[in-house]
């Protein structure tokens, strides 16, 4: 199988049951995309935690629709669907694909991956605003490479977007590794994961526990008596 085709296996065994919007001729960087968000909702219900998705509207869907390029969270040009986390005794979070987040400067910024409290999602719906970044949980950047070494650009742009979000954790994901990009966030105390492929078991795993890690913050906040 070709690796997008590895990437929409996983995706299917991830999300045990819907069908989902990508093909075997979408882009591998926008599948790698939704491959790390089926990750974030796989883990969250390895960790207890009850899902189901919805759309902009609020229905309940089955089917997802992905985005393949940035846009607002509260947009209702498309269907475009949502992953509802709920932990025993702690607020529902929402999982998004794509969306834009307003840093702490005002400045509106791109996120692949982000997970948010749902009062904080209902309330970008609300007002047709982008979420607050220091209200969200983590926000996932991906990089998924089919020739070369990650650039180190992708690296710096991803130091000014931790600065300005302010969201409780960040992480720099790519399917593929570079020294200079680790040194640079190393330096910096900036999470990153590299080589994250379904292939590679050690590195999904390190990914799951980062992404249980901003979990557990958030319910030690919200409903300390919950244990994942």
């Amino acid at each position: 199988m070709s690796p997008v085709d590895d990437l929409l296996q996983e995706i299917q065994n991830l999300l045990t049951g819907p069908g989902i919007s990508y093909t075997s001729v979408s882009q591998p960087w926008d599948v790698y995309e939704g491959y790390l968000f089926s990750l974030a909702v796989s883990t969250a219900s390895s960790l207890g935690a009850s899902v189901h998705y919805k759309d902009v509207h609020g229905s309940t869907v089955n089917n997802l629709v992905f985005r393949t390029s940035p846009g607002r969270l509260y947009s209702t040009r498309h269907p475009y669907t949502h992953a509802v986390v709920e932990f025993d005794r702690a607020p529902a979070l929402e999982v998004h694909l794509g969306v834009q987040v307003q840093g702490n400067s005002g400045v509106v910024h791109e996120c692949d991956v982000l997970i948010l409290p749902s009062d904080e999602a209902a309330l970008s719906r609300q007002i047709r605003m982008a979420p607050r970044g220091n209200k969200c949980l983590l926000a996932i950047e991906c990089k998924y490479y089919t020739a070369g070494p990650v650039d180190i650009g992708h690296a710096r742009n991803f130091e000014g977007l931790h600065s300005d979000l302010r969201t409780a954790r960040n992480l720099f994901v790519s399917n593929t590794g570079a020294p200079n990009v680790v040194k640079y966030l190393s330096a910096r105390k900036r999470g990153y994961e590299r080589e994250v492929v379904p292939a590679n078991v050690n590195t999904v795993g390190y990914t799951r526990g980062q992404i249980r890690e901003a979990f557990k913050i958030y319910l030690g906040k919200t409903a300390p008596s919950t244990v994942i």
